[in-house]
C-alpha cells in the first residue's frame, strides 16, 4: 500500500496532540488531509486510490443546488459545472470529459454564481475542496508532490516537502516548545530507504484553518 505516515513523537508532557496537514500540488497547493495524532502515535494516509468522485453545489437565488456526482478514473479529467433549462425547469449539473493537463483535474464554472467543488480520491481520506467563481476556472494537481506541517500547543512548524506516495514525517520537539518535522522516505512496504531534507521550526501561532475537510485518524 502506498501511504504517508504521520508520526507524533512529542511527549505526552508537553502536548496532548497535534495536527498535521497535508498539502498536494505543483504550483497551487489545495490542502488534502488534516488529522489530529495523539502523543507517541501516528497515522497512515493512503496516497492512492481506485479513483476519484466530484459534486458541486451552488446558489440559485434562495434556493442551494446541488449537481449529480460523477466518479472517474485517471489523474487527469475535465469537470464542467452547468445549469441547463429544459422543458422549463433548471438542471444543475456536473459533466466530465477527457483531460486537458497532465495530472491535473480542471474545475470549469459556466453558472452566474460561483461554484463549490468537492473532489474525493476513493479509498483514502484525501479530498480537496475548492471554489470556483462565475464564468471561471481552475486547477487541482494530482502529482504525487506534498507539503506537509504541523500545528502544536498553538506553535506551527516550518513546512517539509517530499515527492512520491510513500513517506514517513516525524514530529518532534527539543522539549522548549520548539517542534520539528523530518522526512524519511520509504518503499510500499514502509522499508526505509533515505531520509529527506527537512527544515527547523517556526515559532509563530498557526492562523485559524479555513479548509473545510477534515480527515481523523489516529493510533495511541
Amino acid at each position: 500500500m502506498t501511504r504517508i505516515t504521520l508520526v507524533n513523537q512529542v511527549p505526552a508532557s508537553s502536548a496532548a496532540s497535534a495536527e498535521f496537514r497535508l498539502l498536494q500540488g505543483v504550483q497551487h497547493q489545495h490542502m488534502a488531509v488534516r488529522v489530529g495524532v495523539h502523543a507517541g502515535g501516528e497515522a497512515s494516509i493512503p496516497t492512492q486510490g481506485s479513483g476519484y468522485t466530484a459534486v458541486a453545489v451552488t446558489q440559485m437565488e434562495d434556493m442551494t443546488l446541488t449537481s449529480n456526482e460523477v466518479s472517474f478514473s485517471g489523474s487527469s479529467q475535465v469537470l464542467v459545472a452547468q445549469v441547463v433549462a429544459e422543458n422549463g425547469f433548471y438542471d444543475f449539473r456536473l459533466v466530465a470529459y477527457p483531460g486537458t493537463q497532465v495530472s491535473a483535474i480542471v474545475c470549469e464554472n459556466t453558472w452566474r454564481a460561483p461554484v463549490q467543488m468537492t473532489i474525493k480520491q476513493t479509498g483514502t481520506p484525501v479530498a480537496v475542496v475548492t471554489v470556483v467563481d462565475e464564468h471561471n476556472q481552475t486547477s487541482v494537481s494530482t502529482a504525487q508532490q506534498w507539503q506537509c506541517y504541523a500545528i502544536v500547543n498553538g506553535i506551527t512548524t516550518a513546512t517539509v516537502e517530499f515527492k512520491g506516495p510513500n513517506a514517513r514525517v516525524t514530529l518532534t520537539s527539543d522539549g522548549d516548545d520548539s517542534y520539528a518535522l523530518a522526512v524519511e522516505k520509504v518503499g510500499p512496504q514502509g522499508t526505509s530507504l533515505e531520509p529527506l531534507a527537512s527544515k527547523p521550526a517556526e515559532t509563530e501561532t498557526a492562523a485559524p484553518a479555513e479548509a473545510p475537510v477534515l480527515s481523523v485518524t489516529s493510533a495511541a
